[in-house]
């Protein structure tokens, strides 16, 4: 009886925010199976559902504190494991050995550890559901997570341009450090602005089912992806203080 009414007091905003959770999930199996296009674009489907839910609770008036904790609980599952183990399958190499005995390894290793590690660290600040600030404090998640599938896919399991494996794991360990920062960036708020937000993710998503269907031109819209999510992390602290 405890379980149905719980489960009646879930508004609409809840069940998107689980849908989120559960959809992180399902992307965590993808990477286990090794189908990492497919897992990758599910992680960009959890970032569209993640800036839903709370405009939905806002605009229905259902923003409460188990709402708060579902999202957290959620985006750790779709932005914290599921692209921790992407980089860590996209980069461990088995046949080099165990990670004490390849400097790769170890590194594939690590990394993967500081994106759950400051990841949780990140969300766990904003638990509160009586948080609310026009900025954000520190870097936000869905964006690291874009980050990373953009990184992956074009130096990673995706295999798109040949270097180092060093150079991309250590710029996801290196921006892993934004998480839990005390830089500040700016929040998609308006109508327009999440519109906007809508169509770079409708990009990345095109870029990799483009791929899937292999059809040309879709590396060029995850550079466009990585591109603009690199122009977020420079320049958006500086227009956090230039207009606050």
């Amino acid at each position: 009886m405890k379980f149905w009414r719980t489960i009646k007091k879930l508004s609409i905003a809840d069940y998107i925010t689980l849908s989120n959770g559960l959809l992180g999930f399902l992307a965590i199996t993808y990477i286990l199976d090794e189908r990492y296009l497919l897992s990758s674009m599910l992680l960009i489907v959890c970032i569209g559902i993640d800036g839903l839910d709370g405009y939905v609770a806002r605009k229905l008036d259902t923003v409460h504190e188990l709402g708060s904790y579902l999202d957290m609980f959620s985006d750790i599952i779709s932005f914290c494991f599921a692209p921790a183990l992407l980089v860590y399958s996209s980069y461990y190499d088995i046949t080099l050995g165990r990670a004490w005995e390849s400097p790769i390894n170890a590194l594939a290793t690590l990394v993967p550890m500081m994106v759950v590690f400051f990841g949780v660290l990140r969300l766990s600040r904003f638990a509160d559901v009586s948080h609310v600030e026009s900025i954000y404090r520190g870097l936000p998640t869905p964006l690291y997570t874009l980050l990373i599938v953009s990184i992956t896919f074009l130096v990673g399991w995706g295999e798109k341009y040949v270097i180092s494996q060093y150079i991309p794991l250590l710029s996801i360990m290196f921006v892993s450090f934004l998480l839990y920062s005390n830089i500040s960036y700016p929040k998609l708020s308006g109508i327009k602005l999440k519109g906007i937000g809508l169509i770079f993710l409708v990009v990345a998503f095109l870029g990799l089912y483009m791929d899937h269907l292999s059809i040309g031109g879709g590396n060029l819209f995850i550079l466009i992806t990585l591109f603009i999510c690199i122009i977020y992390i420079i320049i958006g602290p500086m227009l956090v203080d230039r207009y606050g």
